[in-house]
């Protein structure tokens, strides 16, 4: 199962990064989870990731940017899938 969160990249609350709360977490794939991420964009760029694996970077003159997996979110996804599975086999 995927795990979709969305950030808005910029200086808002003197934060680099804000975590969206209220993006869904569940989009069958990245297509759905990009096109629920398009309104994010109005003043900010916005990132959407998938547990470690950021999925693409969209800016708010429409431009995806989805870049090669860097080796250290290989890694961060690595991790996080086996925790997945940890909490399959003890469920």
């Amino acid at each position: 199962m995927r795990e979709y969160r969305a950030y808005i990249v910029g200086m808002i609350d003197n934060h680099r990064f804000v975590r969206v709360k209220e993006f869904l977490s569940d989009y069958p794939d990245d297509a759905a989870a990009l096109n629920a991420a398009k309104q994010l964009t109005n003043k900010h760029d916005a990132e959407v990731w998938d547990c470690g694996r950021l999925v693409a970077r969209l800016s708010p003159d429409g431009e995806v940017m989805s870049p090669e997996l860097a080796p250290s979110l290989v890694i961060a996804a690595q991790s996080c899938s086996d925790e997945k599975s940890i909490l399959q086999e003890s469920s």
